[in-house]
């Protein structure tokens, strides 16, 4: 143990002594005589223990005592001295001595106090620095936490959130303080992944190793994130709950891509298989309906009780020729490979275009077009023609889906969606969509419709994909659906 030992005593001999006997035990000492000796003394080189004679020249032991801890608050005074009354053991203790020793005293025990004192001034000082290190360490990591490009949450065993750091509140739009003791797997996680997630808190817990997953993270703005989250099980070094740290990193974009490239060699794949189907079909087909309607001529002029039945078979085949081929008209459109066009095109113009052409046909089936633009639209880049065909399928699916019912109100709305982005919405009053197609809707041959193909929705998705931008079907509140379309402004 090593130490500062400051023996304030005018008594010189009696000083050396104390001195001679502190420096055996390996301890640096300095004898002053008078009080503000030793002042300037701690002021200087600093205090471990002070000794201090209780009648100093220049003033009082007790004085001294309580200017040292101010000087140096860390440190220990011993008060020594031959005039003991109950006065001056009360003044001892309010000036915070450690120890008050009466003349006179046994050399050893006036060392093993001082050597006590030492012990607790120096664990002292080793608690302040270690605290402080663990303080500066604790901004150390939360810097590196908060500056991460990926999203750091601790919970605990059931799942409450103990810590959000920055780049996961900027990824959901939730703040810390907003997120702090909720459920991470039931607020946060998709419906679809929080039984996974659950099993994998559960593993963990019991010691196993377990993998990186996948899950969708829910955002303020109702939209999900896809993250791929490394889950660390934090292991107390006390009684304290075990923690885990999950860090994930924001893979939406790449799935997106890949998926994409899934989609466009799928795409090449059908664009093959559907060219040389179309050239093996259309002759055929096209001699099929030439051979029916000469046919339905025939039957016209005979004067058979079974013309009608006849007429009617002709009619039928004929419809179904025609559905095969719109069937394979549409095979083409979404597996053909087609440039886009880049000019800037004028939503409104396009929007009344759709409405004014369909309204007629809506109204044939009871049923109420309507628009609705906001001022000062601003254009799009894009594709006109496979634009229009866009809002074409979208009009009419909501119309189909609203002629059984003969009542209603189809709504179109363009409006700006932020900064630089523009939404198109089709708003039906229909049956709405089947819990089980919601989220296969724009699969192809995926069709609500009875006789439908299940392919238009997988041309608006494939066109407006093109256009690099999102489209999305989704229940309407109080029934019915919504079809969004968000394109870029030019």
């Amino acid at each position: 143990m090593r130490g500062q030992i400051l023996v304030v005593e005018d008594n010189l001999a009696l000083a050396e002594n104390l001195a001679e006997l502190f420096e055996e035990d390996d301890l640096l000492v300095h004898m002053c005589a008078r009080g503000a000796d030793a002042l300037e003394r701690a002021r200087t080189h600093g205090l471990d223990v002070a000794i201090v004679d209780l009648g100093l020249p220049d003033g009082s032991g007790v004085d001294l005592a309580s200017a040292l801890r101010g000087v140096v608050p860390d440190s220990e005074v011993l008060l020594i001295t031959g005039d003991a009354t109950l006065a001056t053991a009360i003044a001892a203790v309010r000036a915070g001595v450690f120890a008050y020793v009466q003349k006179p005293f046994k050399t050893e025990d006036l060392i093993a106090l001082a050597e006590r004192a030492l012990t607790q001034v120096l664990l002292r000082r080793e608690r302040t620095r270690l605290s402080e290190d663990l303080a500066v360490s604790e901004r150390l990591y939360r810097g590196i936490v908060e500056s991460a490009d990926e999203l750091i949450v601790v919970v605990d065993g059931g799942g409450a959130i103990h810590m959000w750091n920055r780049f996961a509140a900027a990824t959901t739009g939730f703040s810390q303080e907003e997120v702090y003791g909720a459920n991470f797997v039931e607020r946060f996680i998709s419906a679809d992944h929080r039984a996974q997630c659950r099993s994998y808190l559960e593993q963990a817990r019991a010691g196993l190793r377990v993998p990186e997953a996948e899950c969708h993270v829910l955002c303020r703005d109702e939209t999900s994130r896809v993250v791929r989250w490394n889950l660390t099980v934090l292991t107390p070094e006390s009684e304290r709950e075990t923690l885990f740290l999950l860090v994930g990193a924001d893979v939406t974009e790449r799935v997106a891509l890949e998926k994409r490239a899934a989609d466009a060699e799928a795409m090449a794949s059908l664009a093959t298989l559907t060219a040389g189907l179309a050239h093996e079909i259309r002759n055929p087909l096209n001699a099929a309906l030439l051979q029916i309607e000469l046919l339905s001529r025939i039957a016209g002029r005979v004067s058979d009780p079974a013309r009608d039945r006849l007429m009617e078979c002709t009619r039928l085949v004929q419809s179904e020729i025609q559905r095969l081929s719109r069937l394979l008209e549409d095979f083409l459109s979404l597996a053909r490979p087609r440039r886009l066009a880049h000019a800037p095109v004028d939503l409104s113009v396009l929007c009344e275009h759709v409405v004014s052409m369909h309204r007629p046909v809506a109204e044939s089936a009871g049923l109420k077009l309507s628009l609705q633009l906001a001022d000062c639209l601003p254009k799009v880049l894009g594709d006109q023609p496979r634009l229009t065909q866009v809002l074409i399928n979208l009009v009419v699916n909501a119309i189909d889906a609203m002629r059984p019912i003969g009542h209603g109100e189809i709504v179109l709305t363009a409006e700006s969606a932020g900064p630089e982005r523009v939404r198109v919405t089709v708003a039906d009053q229909g049956p709405g969509i089947a819990p089980e197609v919601v989220g296969k809707i724009f699969t192809p041959f995926v069709s609500t419709k009875e006789r439908g193909t299940g392919l238009g929705l997988s041309i608006v998705k494939r066109i407006i994909d093109l256009h690099n931008g999102t489209v999305a079907l989704r229940p309407r509140p109080g029934g019915g659906a919504i079809a969004e379309v968000v394109l870029r402004a030019a």
